[in-house]
């Protein structure tokens, strides 16, 4: 607590009371920005390792696998032929 009242309190001497509320809405606005991009980000994350699970279950299982492996590959054929 000690340490943001200085802060503040260096804020205020440095940019004066009329430039204070533009700077904490600033603040406030970048802060809100970071927080959006970190959940997206931590979305993102979370989507490709649910995804690294999924395949490496699937991998696990030697039937499932196989049959995946074969579906793909004839699904690539047909598009490829069609």
């Amino acid at each position: 607590m000690p340490d943001i009242l200085f802060i503040v309190l260096l804020t205020l001497v440095i940019f004066g009371p009329k430039k204070l509320p533009e700077i904490a809405r600033q603040a406030g606005k970048y802060l809100a920005q970071f927080k959006q991009v970190k959940g997206e980000l931590m979305q993102q994350i979370s989507g490709e390792i649910r995804s690294l699970e999924q395949q490496e279950h699937i991998e696990a299982d030697p039937v499932t696998g196989s049959q995946i492996t074969k579906t793909v590959a004839s699904a690539e054929h047909e598009a490829l032929s069609g």
